[in-house]
């Protein structure tokens, strides 16, 4: 099977069974795809979960229409922990077909509680090493490696420099990558076998995305200061920390090509902050120029069409997940903030890259949401999704 997702579509072939039962103890027939795919195939899904609420959905909506002789596939989910449709009631037992599915059946050779900690976005990925490399039965520690390195591509056995840990950070942040707990206290006791770290306060930084970002801000203008040092005399001087609020090393290697390539969608995005800096006329003649304050109206007009640039080539296509919406939506926000705060006028090119930009925004969202809407309402309050899903 070329998708963990046929194992479970396949058991949906229209006009064999009126009602359909599922026990779906991890929510797989919730995953976007998943919907869409039942969906296509003519099937209409209700959960089970308030029995009155249940009853009047079922009487109405289908039980009158079937004894009209009308033609309709429905499939009643029940998300309990346990594979069992018993508690169901017993008209339903009666007359429709029983299915189960979970994640144990799917990912046979790894550790269940920690694929079950997963995103079901991540199962893609997941399943698709496990056809590539076939591991063996594997345990808790086995899975929660196997996953770091074929899901997350992080190898912690192998992080022995700054740059190595401050590139995996990055791409977790940055990316809002939802890592599950289990998953960071392994890689944490990994990291934390030797003393290569020791300085570092790993914990927070891994677990904390603001506390990160801040480490960051409070160390970039070290590296502009060790950076005009650098250039002259010929060699970085050792800084000395000043009113740092989160502990760690003071010189971080913002000049190595695997960070550099974050920084300035880092600017862009107001995950940092430019600075202002005494050698700012030699700075911005550099790479560093995005985080170094000179003119502000000369900032904005530079930001806002590196910006505009940058969401043009990261609109999310037609069958991305909610995540990717959610992702671009914050360098979306930032763009508002950009425009808000400054006077363009209509014959600014600037002017007509917002309209098109919008348009193209405008054209992709609306076809997204014709296809993935409806199947959003169903989907985990865990994260929140939708505003119901807020308590």
């Amino acid at each position: 099977m070329s998708s963990w997702r046929d194992q479970i579509l396949k058991e949906f072939t229209p006009k064999v069974s009126r009602l359909t039962l599922v026990a779906d103890p991890d929510s797989l027939l919730l995953e976007e795809k998943i919907l869409e795919g039942i969906r296509e195939q003519g099937f209409e899904l209700i959960p089970f979960e308030d029995h009155v609420a249940f009853r009047y959905a079922y009487e109405l909506k289908f039980r009158s229409r079937w004894d009209r002789g009308e033609e309709t596939d429905l499939v009643v989910v029940l998300r309990s922990q346990a594979s069992d449709l018993a508690c169901l009631p017993y008209d339903l037992l009666q007359a429709g077909r029983k299915l189960s599915f979970n994640l144990g059946d799917i990912f046979p050779h790894l550790s269940y509680p920690v694929v079950a900690a997963l995103d079901r976005g991540d199962l893609d990925v997941l399943y698709e090493a496990q056809k590539r490399h076939a591991p063996g039965q594997m345990g808790d520690n086995a899975t929660k490696e196997f996953v770091l390195r074929h899901v997350f591509e992080i190898a912690p056995e192998l992080i022995k420099q700054p740059t190595g840990l401050l590139r995996v950070l990055l791409r977790r942040h940055y990316r809002g990558l939802r890592i599950p707990a289990i998953l960071d206290e392994r890689f944490i006791q990994i990291l934390r076998q030797d003393n290569t770290f020791e300085d570092w306060p790993i914990e927070t930084l891994i677990s904390d995305r603001e506390a990160f970002f801040t480490f960051l801000q409070e160390r970039w203008p070290i590296f502009l200061n060790s950076k005009v040092t650098k250039e002259e005399t010929g060699t970085r001087e050792d800084q000395k920390p000043y009113g740092l609020t989160i502990k760690g090393p003071v010189d971080l290697p913002f000049d190595h090509h695997d960070i550099r390539v974050y920084m300035d969608n880092l600017f862009l995005e107001g995950l940092l902050h430019s600075v202002s800096h005494e050698h700012a006329d030699f700075l911005t003649k550099t790479w560093v120029r995005i985080g170094v304050r000179t003119e502000p109206s000369k900032d904005r007009s530079r930001r806002l069409n590196m910006l505009i640039k940058n969401l043009q080539a990261s609109i999310p296509a037609e069958d991305a997940r909610h995540g990717d919406w959610f992702h671009f939506a914050r360098g979306w926000a930032e763009l508002a903030v950009q425009v808000y705060r400054q006077v363009i006028a209509p014959e600014d090119m600037a002017t007509q890259s917002l309209k098109s930009l919008q348009t193209q925004v405008d054209v992709a969202f609306a076809s997204w949401l014709a296809r993935r809407y409806a199947g959003l309402v169903n989907l985990p309050p865990v994260p929140p999704v939708m505003l119901h899903h807020i308590p």
